[in-house]
């Protein structure tokens, strides 16, 4: 785990505003250093779709003040689940570049995600601050590399997370097969994992920023219509 990026400071006497939560686990196992059709390698797309959505969400002024964005990755340098950005309003996000290497231990990093998203949750009670349901989007292109025990704990963990309404949980399956996506649908009870078109992770990560800015715009347990993943998901799953 990434420790310095649990000691930033968190001041909300600034900015009283609602927050939307949102944490991204993303896959960064040696795997996505494949090429896709495009010719391009998953891990390069990946950094320019989290660029755009980035760039695209501070362009909202609601947006930008709202949504409080945090990402964990699995795999890569370290080889581990780790803290690459801790809780950060998207005003000040800051660029993160990914390398990919190593496993997936994916279970670990959702365990982390639930972890982040409870101690917020406190921490914006305590400082009188509103919010709407968090949002957990875990991209992978594999199958998770946990042990058999830890894997468990985490899927029991994410379904019953969303049971209790704590968060809501968006698989996102990166060019993989029947069985990635038969492990990722155990992390949620809500909603079944979509198949990115690996060429559109930018198209994916528009949507999601037009997302978040609808449902930062809107009240605690509102129903919010999303837009359609057409634009980036594929049709059926492989």
């Amino acid at each position: 785990m990434n420790q310095t990026a649990q000691l930033r400071e968190i001041d909300y006497n600034n900015n009283p505003s609602q927050r939307t939560l949102c944490v991204l686990v993303l896959d960064v196992s040696g795997t996505m250093k494949i090429l896709s059709a495009n010719g391009k390698r998953r891990i390069d797309m990946l950094n320019a779709g989290v660029k755009a959505f980035y760039a695209d969400l501070f362009r909202d002024e609601t947006a930008r003040n709202r949504v409080r964005l945090a990402i964990i990755t699995v795999g890569g340098m370290n080889d581990t689940a780790e803290i690459m950005m801790d809780w950060t309003d998207a005003t000040d996000a800051f660029p993160v570049v990914f390398g990919s290497n190593g496993c997936t231990p994916l279970g670990e990093g959702m365990l982390l995600a639930l972890r982040m998203i409870d101690d917020e949750r406190i921490r914006l009670r305590k400082s009188g601050i509103s919010y709407t349901r968090p949002w957990i989007i875990t991209m992978s292109d594999g199958l998770p590399t946990d042990n058999a025990d830890i894997w468990l704990t985490a899927t029991q963990q994410c379904q019953k997370a969303e049971a209790d309404k704590r968060c809501v949980i968006y698989p996102v399956a990166i060019e993989t097969g029947e069985n990635e996506i038969n492990a990722l649908k155990q992390l949620s009870i809500t909603n079944e994992p979509k198949q990115l078109d690996a060429v559109k992770f930018v198209e994916f990560f528009v949507w999601l920023s037009a997302s978040l800015k609808k449902i930062s715009q809107s009240a605690p347990e509102e129903v919010v219509q999303l837009g359609s993943i057409s634009p980036w998901a594929t049709v059926q799953n492989r």
